[in-house]
């Protein structure tokens, strides 16, 4: 298993929220800040998107995917600054369902895309989005497997067919993957660390060892091992690739897969501390305080009944 994999496969879209607007004449949107992840798809005409400033704003074009990391002010209008109004508060088309939006003047050549807005489950997309900058601009290669999900996609949002919200999250995950695919692959050198280490023959093994058995008991001789390496070689390498020593990623990934299980299930604690390895509850507890300051029952409920704020009046029709 390679990390991207995992990561993937831990954070998936649970009930996001879709829209699919028109934009006319001079017009101009604030998106809302509270999503993860937000993915707007250019279907037709043009339009500038930034985050802060507009001065960077980023020319798109039909075919073209924005992908904004949040949570961060994000804005599209039909020129670099112009005045914009909240996304959240304006009303749908009368009859159309809640997810058609029009903005702007009547007349005019329109703009029109979609919206997704991406809420995780789980506490792991941190380090699968950290080599995302906060706004960046995919455009597919005609013919490609994106450019074609992006088609369905789009004819997708402008249905009502039972079942859409789960087809349209599976879609969503399936844009996600190839928009990291390809972002990730064309600028490694702003890659996280975990992306570029995989690439290096001796420590992306070791990685994908720690990822398909995170409970095994690791020592730096054993992941050693993996990398076909001396214990002093593997742990420099590694420790140059990643910035942390081994045990200390086998140990922050450990209390990743705490968090998420902590957050978004209701195992007790004996059984979380069995999944990931520890001899005890209290070892496990003992363990997560270190780590984070408080004990691990402390840190469930003040999670408990955290939800992300997003896209939430126009999330369902």
């Amino acid at each position: 298993m390679d990390v991207l994999t995992d990561l993937l496969q831990r954070s998936r879209a649970r009930g996001a929220a879709f829209s699919h607007s028109t934009a006319r004449g001079d017009w101009g949107i604030e998106f809302p800040t509270g999503a993860k992840l937000a993915i707007h798809g250019i279907l037709g005409g043009e339009a500038f998107a930034w985050t802060e400033d507009p001065a960077r704003a980023r020319h798109v074009l039909p075919g073209d995917v924005v992908v904004v990391r949040g949570p961060v002010r994000q804005f599209m209008a039909h020129t670099p600054g112009a005045g914009v109004e909240p996304f959240l508060y304006h009303p749908a088309d009368a009859g159309a369902g809640p997810r058609r939006m029009r903005f702007g003047a009547e007349a005019g050549d329109p703009t029109t895309f979609f919206c997704g807005a991406y809420t995780f489950d789980g506490e792991l997309c941190a380090g699968l989005l950290a080599g995302l900058p906060d706004l960046t601009v995919v455009r597919p290669r005609a013919g490609s497997s994106l450019r074609a999900i992006l088609d369905v996609f789009a004819a997708e949002i402008l249905g009502d067919a039972p079942g859409q919200q789960a087809l349209l999250d599976s879609l969503l995950d399936v844009v996600l993957v190839q928009v990291l695919r390809e972002q990730l692959a064309a600028d490694v050198q702003t890659a996280p660390a975990w992306f570029r280490a995989m690439d290096a023959p001796a420590v992306g093994a070791a990685l994908r060892a720690v990822h398909e058995a995170p409970a095994r008991a690791w020592t730096v001789a054993d992941l050693a091992e993996e990398a076909s390496l001396s214990r002093a070689t593997f742990a420099r390498r590694f420790t140059g690739l990643l910035g942390v020593a081994p045990l200390t990623y086998v140990a922050d990934w450990r209390m990743a897969l705490a968090r998420e299980q902590l957050r978004d299930g209701d195992a007790g604690l004996a059984a979380i501390a069995h999944s990931l390895g520890y001899s005890s509850e209290f070892a496990f507890a003992a363990a997560f305080k270190r780590h984070h300051g408080t004990p691990p029952g402390r840190w469930r409920a003040s999670k408990a009944g955290t939800v992300p704020q997003m896209y939430s009046e126009i999330s369902t029709p």
